[in-house]
């Protein structure tokens, strides 16, 4: 399938010498860069997990660099999250006389200093890759199939195996979370606590759209609290999470200081808790549903380079606002709910504190203007 990505990354590589391919392990970052370029005896392929192709890395120099690039005119380098020096080599190319396009696929966000991080989002050279939207489906099999089969989409998640290879999406996604989830996740990053850290993310798991608290979710793991929060940035970082804060302007009884956590993908959440049965025998659905809506959202708006705040509302009497998108300062709060013959309960309090906002439902009838709102 093309990716609506694609004609973006081609004229990316024909004007630029760097690209930063940033997205989550096998979403086809690299089938993506193939895609667009007509010439596959041109490119070199450098996998950063490797040992030899690190070691070959560890010195970047203008001759070293040089001596492995010779002879082809795209570079692109796989894992690049791995590399000791990678913000050396991405300066050596930047700032020289290379007479090649790199291109670096990473699965994990590359540390790098953050004026150079800087200069790369602010000359477009930072792209993100997510598992297929839902308008990249819908666009490929029609709105009217596409919602049809959306409980496929709430169960089993976008990953492009999943959706073309239904009969082996359960394995493919339990092989996924342990490459993904159990491994290095850049040279200094690693996770070595794996029993304990599949026990956060299943009490995460169940807390989908619910303020978490780290101290809480540590007990269920055992794991402290600091441990809890440093393994959901470096999730987050991984493309695995997506934490949002809560949004608070000094009103009464208002959280403050708290954030939810959604999961980038359903079927990495699903195969977490080890859980695929059909929507008809679940008790989730609402949250599945809330939690494939929301991630969707923000991965489209990131696609498309369109800033965006985002936020839960909750008050300590349980009043609570699904979601909050705030750009150009107009607010924009939804409450989903699945079953669209339900009409959810807008917060008095939230209508009285936030007038100005607009407020709307997500549902089964209403979700596909939400998804491809610009």
């Amino acid at each position: 399938m093309e990716r609506q990505l694609q004609e973006k990354v081609k004229q990316h590589i024909e004007n630029n010498k760097i690209l930063l391919l940033l997205g989550p392990k096998s979403v086809g970052k690299t089938q993506l860069i193939e895609n667009v370029i007509s010439n596959p005896d041109e490119i070199l392929h450098l996998d950063a997990n490797q040992k030899k192709i690190k070691k070959s890395l560890e010195n970047p120099t203008e001759a070293s660099l040089k001596s492995i690039f010779e002879n082809y005119k795209y570079i692109v380098i796989q894992d690049a999250q791995y590399l000791i020096h990678l913000q050396t080599i991405i300066e050596e190319v930047l700032f020289k006389d290379y007479p090649i396009n790199l291109i670096l696929n990473c699965s994990f966000e590359p540390i790098l200093d953050e004026v150079l991080r800087e200069v790369l989002q602010m000359q477009g050279l930072e792209l993100r890759l997510y598992p297929l939207l839902f308008q990249e489906l819908a666009n490929q099999q029609g709105i009217v199939e596409f919602d049809k089969n959306i409980a496929q989409r709430l169960i089993y998640g976008n990953y492009p195996q999943v959706v073309e290879n239904p009969a082996e999406a359960e394995n493919f996604l339990l092989n996924l979370l342990e490459d993904a989830i159990f491994t290095n996740l850049s040279p200094n990053e690693r996770i070595n606590k794996a029993e304990k850290l599949l026990k956060m993310l299943q009490a995460l798991a169940f807390q989908i759209g619910e303020p978490i608290s780290y101290n809480e979710i540590g007990f269920k793991a055992g794991l402290d609290n600091e441990t809890v929060e440093r393994y959901i940035d470096l999730l987050e970082k991984a493309f695995i999470l997506i934490k949002i804060p809560s949004f608070y302007n000094g009103h009464k009884y208002e959280l403050k200081k708290t954030h939810c956590v959604y999961f980038v993908d359903n079927g990495i959440r699903n195969a977490i808790i080890k859980n695929f049965n059909e929507i008809d025998l679940r008790n989730d659905v609402d949250m599945l549903w809330k939690n494939w809506l929301i991630s969707e959202r923000i991965k489209w708006n990131q696609q498309q380079e369109n800033p965006c705040q985002y936020s839960f509302w909750r008050t300590h009497t349980k009043q609570q606002m699904d979601f909050i998108e705030v750009k150009d300062q107009k607010i924009s709060a939804y409450k989903s709910i699945w079953d669209k013959r339900k009409k959810p309960k807008f917060p008095a309090s939230f209508k009285s504190f936030y007038p100005e906002a607009s407020i709307h439902a997500l549902n089964r009838s209403t979700y596909w203007g939400f998804l491809s709102k610009k």
